[in-house]
């Protein structure tokens, strides 16, 4: 018994040391291949399940068939696998738009449920990082779609985080100015037409420190189209900088001033 024990304890740290892959993507990008390959042969009758760390139903493949009904609402039309990934041994999954940073989980079952096969692949999505120094007449945000657009089709910019403000919405065909933060009224604007276009890229006039933070844009017409994150920096001029320590250090400066004195 107590050799048992230890047996399954030299397991579970050697399963606790092995490495996950990851798999780096840019936000935005069109798609991302997660793997998950083996050699062994997998009997027909078994079930490929991909889930995320949330233990979220990201893809299933059951009875030969894609099972889309019991994939999760987030998911849906975003993933797909190779044709008869049983027979292939290849059971990677293509996640369409990658969102968020997580780790997925493939795990192929026998009919009675018993798990044949289990991997991990770490997903990092990448922010798209943007930097302007302040005093910069604009910046420039830049987001595109495939052209023409269906008319009804909504642009939101929003900015996340540190603190939430609608910062530009185009709805009907025009800007919605009376829906932004008053904080960026007057001071955002779209190219013309962009829904024709496709070019959904936002510029921000005369950028200052208090705007840096996580934005993010969707598109919606009907559904969710599209998002993309960003994390915008301004960087405070040298100048200023230079300025505010000047003031720092004369503010500390043990020294008493001495009034002048006439004879």
């Amino acid at each position: 018994m107590f050799s048992e024990l230890l047996l399954l304890s030299v397991q579970l740290m050697v399963f606790v040391v092995l490495s996950v892959p990851e798999v780096e993507a840019d936000s935005g990008v069109e798609s991302v291949l997660l793997p998950c390959r083996t050699t062994s042969e997998l009997p027909e009758d078994a079930k490929v399940e991909w889930i995320d760390d949330k233990n979220t139903n990201v893809h299933l493949y059951w009875n030969g068939s894609n099972q889309l009904k019991e994939q999760d609402w987030f998911y849906r039309n975003r993933t797909k696998i190779n044709e008869e990934p049983l027979k292939t041994g290849d059971l990677s999954l293509t996640m369409i738009e990658p969102k968020y940073t997580d780790t997925l989980t493939c795990s192929v079952y026998d009919k009675e449920g018993n798990i044949l096969m289990r991997k991990q692949v770490r997903l990092k999505v990448r922010e798209h990082r943007v930097e302007v120094e302040e005093g910069a007449e604009s910046v420039q945000l830049p987001f595109s779609m495939p052209p023409d657009l269906a008319l009804n089709t909504t642009v939101v910019w929003e900015r996340v985080r540190p603190q939430f403000m609608r910062v530009h919405k185009y709805q009907g065909g025009s800007e919605r100015p009376e829906e932004q933060n008053q904080r960026y009224r007057n001071r955002t604007k779209m190219n013309e037409d962009p829904l024709r276009s496709g070019d959904l890229s936002l510029t921000l006039n005369q950028p200052t420190v208090r705007d840096g933070g996580e934005y993010r844009c969707w598109v919606e017409s009907g559904m969710i189209l599209r998002k993309k994150r960003f994390l915008l920096r301004v960087k405070e001029r040298v100048q200023v900088q230079h300025q505010r320590e000047d003031i720092r250090n004369s503010s500390t400066d043990p020294t008493p001033l001495m009034a002048d004195q006439s004879v």
